[in-house]
């Protein structure tokens, strides 16, 4: 189970024994919240600032032996 934090596994594709890489992606919690911001009237850029926080966005995982996607931790409402 991949969770928001790199984590020890063994890749399935090279077989390696490694810890993942992460990438921050923007998913479903970030863009609802900046639609609710500019709902609300703060359209002068308020409605970006979840897309900066990292408790809110999505964590791809990938080998960095042999940079195979290994999967996505999202996050939920």
């Amino acid at each position: 189970m991949l969770g928001p934090e790199v984590c020890t596994m063994k890749c399935p594709q090279c077989q390696a024994e490694i810890q993942t890489g992460i990438k921050t992606k923007p998913g479903l919690v970030p863009i609802c919240s900046g639609i609710l911001i500019c709902l609300f009237g703060c359209v002068l850029g308020c409605c970006l600032i979840p897309c900066f926080i990292k408790d809110c966005l999505d964590v791809e995982h990938f080998c960095p032996s042999c940079n195979a996607y290994l999967g996505r931790f999202k996050r939920f409402l």
